[in-house]
């Protein structure tokens, strides 16, 4: 386990929150000035893609990497999933600068860690053997969630459903994935939040409080609380949750997933489910 006092850490404030980055390794210190470097680069153009994105123009190129890259997710979960339904194209973007400055990092300085974070979302590169550290600033879910996915952890990680920033129409509590990169992982955990779904069931409308999401939502039911729901329904929303994963771990663009509604979870890939005690689950399938 990767001793607390060897890791660094640098906030950098951008939409939709404050990035966190974190490095361990010899060029800890080297990584972490090539990320806090692209971190500025990468702010310079994101509030005009966000603006983009959130206006729906998913087939326009951003002019920022991080707005590109979130388009290239987009795109790829289009193609592999050509569904009516799926997220916005916004839903990647957070993601997609915790991508990008991973990269700087990694190219900046010899590491065995780098995690890079915004609000519900983390790039995360462990090497052989690394863990996840116990102490970070991370938000808890997303925590638990990362470490229970073991030692060598890459690509990215993602929360979503009603609990996170991130709006769903659908019915589930907590949604977290892990994908193949960060932008993906973003969208991923916001559509199976989405499908995580059944018709008629009771639920109370919300909407955003952020510009640029409302704006990326708008339009779209919006839940903020699932209400009544009898156990059989709550596992039918959970399954259609699970086969939209499936999918997605078939066609390689996700590893892991884990869904939480009413105490009850599935999970798809390797992660265990009694390790994920903040998602409230005592019953999971």
């Amino acid at each position: 386990m990767l001793a607390a006092a060897s890791l660094i850490e640098k906030e950098f404030e951008v939409w939709p929150g404050v990035l966190r980055l974190a490095a361990a390794g010899e060029g800890a210190r080297d990584a972490l000035d090539a990320g806090m470097e692209m971190a500025r680069e990468v702010s310079l153009a994101l509030m005009a893609d966000a603006e983009l994105l959130a206006g729906g123009s998913a087939d326009i190129l951003p002019r920022g990497s991080a707005g590109r890259l979130a388009i290239e997710a987009f795109h790829t979960m289009r193609d592999a999933m050509p569904v009516d339904d799926l997220p916005p194209a916004l839903a990647a973007l957070p993601g997609a600068v915790c991508d990008a400055v991973l990269v700087a990092m990694r190219e900046g300085g010899r590491t065995t860690l780098v995690l890079v974070s915004v609000g519900d979302v983390m790039a995360v590169h462990l090497e052989a053997g690394e863990n996840v550290p116990l102490r970070t600033s991370l938000p808890p879910v997303l925590h638990e969630f990362s470490a229970a996915l073991g030692a060598g952890l890459q690509g990215g990680v993602a929360i979503g459903g009603i609990r996170s920033a991130t709006p769903t129409s659908g019915l589930a509590d907590c949604v977290a994935v892990q994908a193949r990169n960060t932008a993906l992982a973003g969208l991923a955990a916001a559509a199976l939040a989405d499908a995580a779904d059944v018709a008629g069931a009771a639920r109370e409308a919300g909407h955003s409080r952020d510009r640029l999401v409302a704006m990326g939502w708008d339009g779209r039911g919006v839940t903020a609380v699932a209400g009544l729901i009898e156990p059989e329904t709550v596992w039918q929303a959970l399954s259609a949750g699970v086969r939209r994963a499936s999918v997605l771990r078939e066609k390689r663009l996700l590893r892991a997933a884990a869904l939480g509604l009413k105490g009850r979870g599935r999970t798809v890939g390797p992660i265990d489910g009694d390790r994920l005690l903040r998602f409230g689950v005592s019953e999971w399938r």
